[in-house]
């Protein structure tokens, strides 16, 4: 896709063409009819946009609509397969990466081992070469652009790691060390959560709603938030850190440095450090290995501290959602997360709990559930990151500079 803008004077010609592209994208297919009435486009105007995506490549000519009589329409649609993204999350152990088209759909994926102990040099070096790897003999003037999700503060607009206490990484400037590799292509990188809840926003739970929050829970906690179909960042991008709100004062130690933080209650976090407290009440429990699966299972084996710790977490993480319903007033909360794999043995005391909340109270409720999206869903929304820049539809900022 041409990126390049000549300037001010063009200004309202890239909205119409953005705002024709976006329409046929959004539907699939649509007559030209179709188009100018949504768009309030006079034909000429319209042909000559949709001429130019044509030529371009980026839609094609699709099928006749069925006739009622009149003279048959021919349908346009979105060519999802004009260039492709190279999508990557970034683990403890693994590398996970997804190539994908237009319309985020994973057309092949891998994962790869890794450490969370490499240093960001190593960590990018290998990111290089499996993104190549990833685009195999496809002409690399199709890869539109590399999303990138992690762990930790993201300042997305730089796309530098603030700080990922997961990595043991403080300021390190992602985008710019992979740009070395790949000049020419974008790159964007953005918190796990925030794609996740892309992802959510244009293929799942998320896309009948202006306004929802995703919530994460698992080995840790997360938290983005939609206003008015946009995700709040906050002003040094680190909105939605509510694992770091306090839930018990005094409580236990956090890795962010302070005390009785939610991810210490309402994530694995709590299994081990309430586990090892409840031994001695639990004398015949054999539960020794504090990670999300194995309690589940000892849980289900009927294993009364198991049991206990699930309930309990289930609880913190009930608490936790109310306070959110109670301060943003979200459609929904969508939980997520590989917790969710155990959804039945605590998601009863979650809506318990957080359907108790100050809107209810007014007669307002608010949905609590769980996404109907696969694990691929971080990928799709890394990939998204780049889409969603891909086909933003251009405003000016200040210093009058044409964003895309």
């Amino acid at each position: 896709m041409d990126i390049l803008r000549k300037g001010n004077k063009d200004l309202i010609k890239d909205i119409n063409r953005y705002t024709v592209l976006n329409l046929i994208r959004e539907k699939g297919e649509i007559t030209r009819t179709e188009i100018a009435k949504k768009c309030d486009f006079g034909m000429s105007t319209l042909t000559y946009i949709l001429d130019d995506l044509q030529q371009e490549g980026i839609i094609l000519e699709g099928a006749e609509t069925s006739s009622t009589g009149g003279r048959r329409a021919k349908l346009v649609r979105f060519n999802k397969d004009y260039g492709f993204v190279v999508s990557v999350k970034v683990e403890e152990e693994q590398l996970l990466f997804a190539l994908t088209d237009l319309n985020a759909e994973i057309i092949e994926n891998t994962s790869i081992p890794f450490s969370s102990e490499k240093k960001p040099e190593e960590a990018i070096e290998l990111i290089a070469k499996n993104v190549k790897k990833m685009c195999g003999n496809r002409d690399m003037n199709h890869l539109l652009g590399v999303g990138i999700a992690i762990s930790g503060l993201v300042n997305r607009k730089k796309g530098t790691v603030i700080r990922s206490t997961m990595l043991g990484w403080e300021n390190v400037a992602l985008e710019a060390m992979l740009h070395a590799h790949f000049p020419d292509i974008p790159v964007y990188v953005d918190k796990n959560i925030n794609c996740y809840t892309l992802a959510e926003l244009w293929l799942g739970e998320g896309k009948q709603s202006n306004n929802f929050a995703t919530v994460s829970v698992g080995a840790g906690l997360g938290l983005s938030v939609v206003i008015n179909r946009q995700i709040y960042y906050g002003a040094q991008g680190g909105a939605g850190e509510f694992g770091h709100t306090t839930i018990q004062p005094g409580g236990y130690k956090c890795h962010c440095g302070q005390k009785g933080c939610l991810e210490m209650y309402a994530s694995e976090f709590y299994f081990r450090n309430r586990g090892e407290e409840l031994k001695e009440a639990y004398p015949t429990s054999e539960l020794n290995d504090f990670h999300f699966d194995k309690v589940a299972k000892s849980a289900r084996a009927g294993d009364e501290m198991a049991t206990e710790l699930m309930g309990k977490m289930g609880e913190y993480l009930g608490y936790g959602i109310r306070n959110i319903i109670n301060t943003f007033n979200p459609e929904k909360v969508i939980i997520v997360g590989e917790g969710l794999h155990h959804r039945d043995l605590f998601l009863t005391k979650i809506d318990e709990i957080a359907s108790q909340n100050f809107f209810s109270g007014a007669g307002f409720e608010t949905e609590i559930t769980t996404t109907s999206l696969e694990d691929p869903a971080w990928l799709q929304g890394a990939a998204l990151l780049v889409i969603h820049q891909l086909f933003q539809v251009p405003i000016y900022e200040e210093e009058q500079t044409l964003l895309r």
